[in-house]
C-alpha cells in the first residue's frame, strides 16, 4: 500500500488489526494522524515479524485497548 490515510481512514479500512504505520504524521502529542499502511493483520507477531529496513515505523492497534488509559501503540520510530 501507498496510500497515505488518516488515522481515522485506517480504523475503518483495517478494524481490529495491527499496523506498521511508515511515512506518518504525528500529533504534538506524539499521536500517529496520518501514514501509509506497510503491513497489516490481526495477528500482532505477523506485524511486528520484520520492520521496514532504513525507515522510521510505527505499530498501532485500531481496535478497543485493553490497557487502561487506552494505550494502543506498541513502538514508534523503530528502524533497522
Amino acid at each position: 500500500m501507498t496510500q497515505k490515510m488518516t488515522w481515522e481512514e485506517m480504523k475503518k479500512a483495517f478494524p481490529d488489526e495491527w499496523l506498521l504505520i511508515v511515512d506518518y504524521e504525528t500529533d504534538s502529542s506524539g499521536h500517529v494522524v496520518a501514514g501509509v499502511v506497510e503491513r497489516h493483520s490481526r495477528e500482532k507477531d505477523e506485524v511486528f515479524c520484520s520492520p521496514v529496513v532504513n525507515k522510521d515505523c510505527a505499530f498501532k492497534y485500531t481496535g478497543e485497548s485493553t490497557f487502561p488509559g487506552g494505550w494502543r501503540s506498541y513502538a514508534q520510530r523503530y528502524t533497522v
